[in-house]
């Protein structure tokens, strides 16, 4: 009985409870007051549950153990009284955030926009850019990186493979692929059908 009174009292205040924990990260956010769109993935991202109500994510938005930092507990031991900085993170629509990326508060991320693995974004990002590194700044526009990748693929077909599918390989030709690979960045694409 006591147990279900706890958990009452989390969903109530909005706390987390075991239930929540195996819902999506998109509808535990929710849950928390994130507001996010439509088709928007994140894996295994990390965001205070007390914060996520700062958390505002557009739609077609890929993030990928990204941490949302919307708090800033920095003057807390100097100021006291549980000081904490707040600020919201805006991210627009159909964005990456690479593998490991923090994203601190205050923080505008624009429509169109790719964020390098393990970058750390301390300031606005703004659209169609992509940004890289700690902090991360803007290294070219989103356009210029899709139509550089999109030139590669066109000039060497034998890094586009089609409808491959790695774990249906077997051993020995798995072997061939890895070494055929070796040293080159190729791309997987799967057909519409």
């Amino acid at each position: 009985m006591l147990n279900r009174i706890k958990r009452a009292v989390k969903r109530v205040l909005g706390m987390p409870t075991k239930e929540a924990s195996a819902l999506s990260q998109v509808k535990q956010y929710r849950q928390w007051g994130a507001v996010i769109g439509e088709d928007v993935d994140l894996i295994e991202c990390s965001c205070n549950w007390k914060d996520a109500t700062c958390l505002e994510i557009g739609n077609h938005v890929t993030c990928v153990y990204t941490h949302f930092l919307t708090h800033d507990a920095s003057l807390k031991k100097f100021i006291g009284n549980d000081c904490n900085k707040i600020g919201r993170i805006v991210i627009g629509d159909n964005v990456f955030v690479g593998l490991k990326s923090i994203i601190l508060p205050n923080v505008h991320i624009g429509n169109n926009v790719v964020i390098g693995a393990d970058s750390v974004v301390t300031k606005d990002i703004p659209d169609n850019s992509v940004a890289v590194g700690n902090p991360a700044r803007v290294i070219m526009t989103c356009e210029d990186y899709i139509n550089k990748h999109k030139k590669r693929m066109e000039e060497n077909s034998e890094l586009v493979y089609w409808n491959t599918n790695r774990y249906e390989m077997k051993r020995e030709e798995l072997e061939v692929f890895n070494q055929k690979i070796d040293g080159e960045m190729v791309y997987f694409l799967e057909k519409e059908e």
